[in-house]
């Protein structure tokens, strides 16, 4: 795994770089109440898809972008409100630490698997639309080979995903509905519960939609805003915000 370190000199440099380096064979970082998993294990990002870790292991170079200042930059016309939330959401973990921020720079391909209902893949169309409105520098697309994929949404039960990606760590899934973990030089792979969920289309678009746009490197929830994609408190919202809008834009165009 590529990383692109843009630390000045000093203290902070040293301490990053003994912390890549460090003995401990994993490093987890859990973003979102064992829902995110961004696993940062040295070697592995190529092997851990399983079903589709021969399609991934052949994505070339970094699809990834981090960057790790913030400062010196002459703000967009974005709202204080929105900036302060974007902070939040994309430059934070839950535990309140400070993170780096990362957006794909290759385009992200989805292929779809499981439970596909036709309701739900309209649902993903109408995502995948919104999204590429707000984002310019790359697109977003649905793909019918599996092969072309880089991002990979399983619609079914836990143990379906859990058989389908067997290095998943099934007790992570045990009481959520929504999952996802991203793999920075490969790509992500996701969940949507369509059996807990019970009927509830609204419930399941709402799922779908989070977990595709926090996998976009907004991984942080908040309890600020009710009518917010990244709400804490779980909600049924199938349509972005306008300052969920806002920090999307910001992640991708600034």
């Amino acid at each position: 795994m590529k990383r692109i370190i843009n630390y000045t000199l000093g203290l902070t440099a040293i301490l990053v770089i003994a912390f890549c380096y460090s003995k401990k064979e994993t490093k987890i970082r859990v973003l979102k109440s064992a829902e995110i998993l961004f696993n940062l294990k040295e070697g592995s990002l190529r092997n851990v898809f399983n079903t589709a870790e021969k399609e991934i292991s052949k994505v070339n170079g970094s699809s990834s972008e981090i960057f790790t200042s913030e400062t010196n930059k002459v703000l967009p016309p974005h709202s204080s409100e929105a900036w302060s939330y974007y902070k939040e959401i994309c430059l934070k973990d839950e535990y309140g630490n400070t993170n780096q921020r990362f957006r794909w720079k290759r385009d992200v391909k989805i292929y779809v698997h499981g439970i596909c209902d036709q309701y739900m893949l309209d649902e993903l169309d109408r995502i995948v639309k919104d999204l590429n409105d707000i984002i310019n520098p790359i697109q977003i697309k649905v793909v019918k080979n599996s092969r072309e994929a880089n991002t990979f949404i399983f619609l079914g039960s836990a143990n379906g995903f859990k058989q389908a990606y067997p290095k998943i760590d099934a007790s992570l899934l045990k009481h959520n509905w929504g999952y996802f973990e991203v793999y920075p030089s490969s790509g992500s792979v996701m969940f949507v519960d369509m059996i807990r969920t019970g009927d509830s289309k609204t419930a399941q678009k709402s799922i779908l939609r989070e977990e595709l746009t926090q996998s976009l490197g907004l991984f942080n929830d908040s309890w600020k805003y009710p009518n917010s994609i990244f709400y804490q408190g779980g909600n049924d919202v199938t349509e972005y915000s306008n300052l969920d809008r806002e920090i999307i834009d910001i992640l991708y165009n600034n």
